[in-house]
C-alpha cells in the first residue's frame, strides 16, 4: 500500500502537486477557528430557529387538538354514535404570511458632453423591511397579513355506533363537511 502512494506521488506532474497545495490549504482556512463573536452570532441564530421550530409545533399540536375536540363534540350530540375518541393527523404546518413593505426609490440622470452627445443612467432600488406590531407588554412581533391552517391528512372515529353503516356514514358526512377532506381519508371504527 506504502509503494503505490510513493508510486503515484512520483507521476504526479507539476500541475497536480499545484493543485494538491491549494487544496490543502482551503482545508487549512476550513479549519481555523472561527471568531467567536461569529459562533455567538451562529449559536443566537440557532437558538431563534429553535425556538421558532418549538412554537409552530406547539401552535400546531394546539390547531389538531382543537380540530379532534370540535369533531368529537359534535359527533356526541349525534343520535346513535355514542361515546367518540377523534385523532386527527394533519399534512403541513400550515403557513403564516408575514407583511413587508417594499418601497421603491427610483432615480435618473442625464448628460451632455461637448461634442453633442447624451447619456442617460437609471437606477430603480427596492428595500424589503418586515412590518411589526406593538404588543401591549412593548415588544413587537412581525405582522401577519394572512394565515393558512394546516391541511388535514386523516381523520379516525372510535365510536360505540360505530357498527351501524347508517351511524359511519353519518360519522364520515360530517367529517368531510366540516374538514373538507375526502371519504377515503376518514376512518370510523367501533369502541370497545
Amino acid at each position: 500500500m506504502k509503494e503505490r502512494v510513493i508510486a503515484a506521488a512520483k507521476k504526479m506532474k507539476r500541475e497536480q502537486w499545484i493543485v494538491c497545495g491549494l487544496v490543502g490549504l482551503l482545508l487549512l482556512v476550513i479549519a481555523m477557528p472561527v471568531k467567536e463573536e461569529e459562533q455567538q452570532a451562529a449559536g443566537e441564530e440557532t437558538q431563534e430557529t429553535v425556538k421558532t421550530v418549538k412554537a409552530q409545533t406547539e401552535e400546531e399540536t394546539d390547531i389538531r387538538r382543537e380540530y379532534e375536540n370540535q369533531l368529537a363534540g359534535a359527533l356526541e350530540q349525534v343520535e346513535g354514535v355514542g361515546k367518540v375518541s377523534v385523532a386527527v393527523t394533519m399534512e403541513t404546518t400550515g403557513t403564516k404570511l408575514v407583511e413587508k413593505d417594499r418601497p421603491e426609490d427610483s432615480q435618473s440622470s442625464s448628460q451632455t458632453d461637448p461634442e453633442g452627445g447624451e447619456s442617460r443612467s437609471e437606477s430603480l432600488q427596492n428595500q424589503e423591511t418586515t412590518v411589526y406590531e406593538q404588543r401591549e407588554d412593548g415588544s413587537q412581533i412581525p405582522y401577519i397579513s394572512s394565515e393558512t391552517y394546516p391541511e388535514i391528512r386523516g381523520v379516525l372515529v372510535v365510536a360505540e355506533g360505530g357498527a351501524d353503516p347508517v351511524v359511519v356514514q353519518q360519522i364520515q358526512e360530517a367529517a368531510m363537511a366540516l374538514f373538507h377532506v375526502e371519504a377515503h381519508k376518514i376512518k370510523v371504527m367501533k369502541m370497545k
